[in-house]
């Protein structure tokens, strides 16, 4: 071993050291405060002068610290828990002009092995390009969910202009329908779905035509509406099925609870509006205080200036009347790649709360 590879060896080793000793150290402070050794703190079992934080590591809003939010708490590398899992398929058989054959549609599901409770449901859209075989492994994070992930047709879902032209708001109530009647660990009181990019687009496309939404909640990453959908302070949707004409006015009924995401630096999806190639946006706050207004909330739009501080990088923008609340990601670009920590514990804490 030469000298560099010798000192490269000695740093990883003391790296290593490091982190093992500092969790060593945040478990036995969990241990110390775990009075009744139930291995979950409750605010009564916290140090008077740290109860204060005790909302912000209550990671999931559970009203327990378990021992990896406390982990995480104290700033160190939490151990990272993923149950085994196991993939399956199933498929949605469809007509629409462009398949005048018929095309079976392909569904894959990730389920923890040993299950035999109901989970809560998470259903990933893909953006415009995705394939089942990657999506599957994304929000590895939740946990204990059954995970299911839809393969968009000519891998786009059908907005606007994208290849696709199939009928992806009936697909998508058919799968629901399929785990309701099919899958016996689908808790269906606790369905969320989960949109990147395009398939932010569908869940905007959803949320403004489905008029029994059979989902409960919903994150939209990184894409607001198209002005197509929503124009002159109106909806729109298409007179004629499988067309996308959107010249026919519509009021969406209530919607379930929505987080919606959107970076400042965004060149695919502007976060202020504008054009995607020649599909004009209409911007995120807008988007937000459409559906917000739509779902219940009577007040004024918020202000960009209202923005309420809540991470790194993250301003909250919230309508509680109408459980709708938008994330504005500054200096993040299509995607959620330095704010990923906070996202992805919004996002737990909605499917677990």
């Amino acid at each position: 071993m030469n000298l560099s590879s010798l000192v490269f060896s000695l740093m990883f080793s003391t790296v290593v050291c490091s982190i093992a000793s500092a969790q060593t150290k945040a478990l036995e402070i969990f241990k110390s405060w775990d009075k009744n050794g139930d291995g979950v703190l409750v605010i009564s079992e916290v140090p008077a002068e740290l109860r204060k934080l005790f909302p912000r590591n209550d990671r999931n809003g559970d009203g327990k610290i378990s021992v990896r939010e406390h982990i995480v708490a104290m700033g160190k590398p939490a151990p990272v828990v993923r149950p085994e899992t196991r993939v399956d398929e199933f498929r949605i058989r469809q007509v629409w002009p462009q398949e005048s054959g018929g095309w079976a549609r392909r569904v894959l599901v990730r389920t923890p092995v040993g299950t035999s409770g109901k989970l809560p449901v998470v259903i990933f859209l893909h953006g415009n390009g995705g394939q089942v075989e990657n999506a599957i492994n994304q929000f590895r994070q939740l946990g204990n969910v059954l995970f299911v992930c839809p393969q968009g047709y000519r891998r786009s879902w059908n907005v606007f202009g994208e290849a696709s032209e199939a009928p992806d708001v009936k697909f998508i109530e058919e799968i629901i329908t399929y785990l309701k009647t099919r899958n016996r660990n689908a808790d269906v009181d606790n369905i969320t779905l989960i949109g990147s990019s395009n398939g932010s687009g569908l869940i905007h496309r959803l949320l403004i035509e489905m008029d029994r939404k059979p989902f409960h909640k919903a994150v939209c990453l990184v894409a607001s509406m198209i002005e197509k959908q929503y124009h002159s302070g109106k909806f729109w949707v298409s007179s004629e099925d499988g067309k996308n004409l959107y010249d026919l006015e519509k009021r969406p009924t209530r919607g379930p609870t929505v987080l919606y995401f959107h970076g400042t630096d965004d060149r695919v999806v502007p976060y202020r509006g504008g054009n995607r190639g020649n599909v004009p946006h209409v911007s995120a706050q807008d988007t937000a205080f459409a559906f917000a207004r739509a779902f219940g909330h009577d007040g004024i739009q918020l202000s960009d200036a209202d923005g309420k501080p809540v991470g790194s990088g993250v301003l909250e923008y919230a309508y509680p009347k109408a459980k709708y609340t938008h994330y504005k990601l500054v200096g993040e670009g299509h995607g959620i790649g330095r704010t990923r920590e906070f996202v992805d514990s919004a996002i737990r804490k909605l499917i677990f709360e």
